[in-house]
């Protein structure tokens, strides 16, 4: 093939590999929709209701998992009705039906990633907003993450806080 006929071909297959490099991207980026069984709203219990992160997540400063509530944590305050919201009222008739109320996990990490919120919580002293984004202002739950976790998102934590990049302390 001559130099003619090599250069459309080229541009043909950069244009592929464009294409599918874009088509990956977006659905990475677009990962399906974590429906919660109800509406909650972050910024009434943290800002409203000065409630810090550990106490519907209790495991956030001792554990790998924050822990999700469930109806136990939220039957603390929502035994009795709680405002006027017909959400509010919901989470109260659950719980006095003694219907299970079970949060889907909106962030994860591939299985072979090891990641515990106690090293980076209660030792790394870093903010719920550092890895979760405004989660804390969201009036209703986010269908998706509002941070991409990467592995260059973790490295450049790592590198600008000054924290190992030893492949062996993440990855196992």
């Amino acid at each position: 093939m001559g130099e003619a006929g090599r250069s459309p071909l080229l541009a043909l297959i950069s244009l592929a590999i464009l294409v599918v490099a874009l088509t990956l991207a977006l659905a990475v980026n677009r990962s399906p929709a974590v429906p919660q069984p109800i509406a909650f709203n972050h910024r009434l219990h943290i800002e409203d209701e000065d409630l810090d992160c550990d106490f519907c997540h209790e495991y956030v400063r001792v554990g790998a998992h924050a822990g999700l509530p469930d109806a136990e944590i939220c039957s603390e305050c929502h035994d009795t009705p709680q405002g006027d919201s017909e959400e509010a009222a919901r989470v109260t008739a659950l719980i006095e039906q003694g219907e299970p109320l079970r949060f889907n996990k909106l962030f994860s990490l591939p299985d072979h990633v090891f990641y515990t919120h106690r090293r980076h919580v209660a030792i790394g002293e870093l903010e719920c907003l550092q890895c979760h984004g405004a989660i804390a202002e969201t009036e209703l739950p986010p269908e998706r993450p509002l941070v991409s976790m990467s592995m260059e998102y973790c490295m450049d934590c790592h590198r600008d806080r000054g924290e190992t990049l030893d492949c062996n302390a993440c990855h196992r």
